[in-house]
């Protein structure tokens, strides 16, 4: 039983942390994608690549996830 809130509505505190797991997910995509710009060994090159485009899968997942709950909110 959730008290306080209404059942699905996303809290301020759950709010922050989905926005504070975005921002670490995009900087991570950033961080390997400048990794497999500057590195010259092709299996590094192309471990980074798999782990950016795994981050913003994330980022994705989490976006969409919170705007389903946005508009079964509303």
């Amino acid at each position: 039983m959730i008290t306080g809130q209404q059942q699905g509505t996303v809290s301020t505190k759950e709010l922050s942390y989905i926005t504070d797991c975005l921002k670490n997910e995009e900087l991570l995509a950033k961080i390997a994608a400048q990794g497999v710009a500057e590195s010259q060994n092709p299996q590094l090159k192309q471990k980074l690549a798999q782990i950016a485009q795994d981050r913003l899968q994330n980022t994705d997942q989490l976006l969409r996830t919170l705007q389903q709950q946005t508009q079964t909110t509303h």
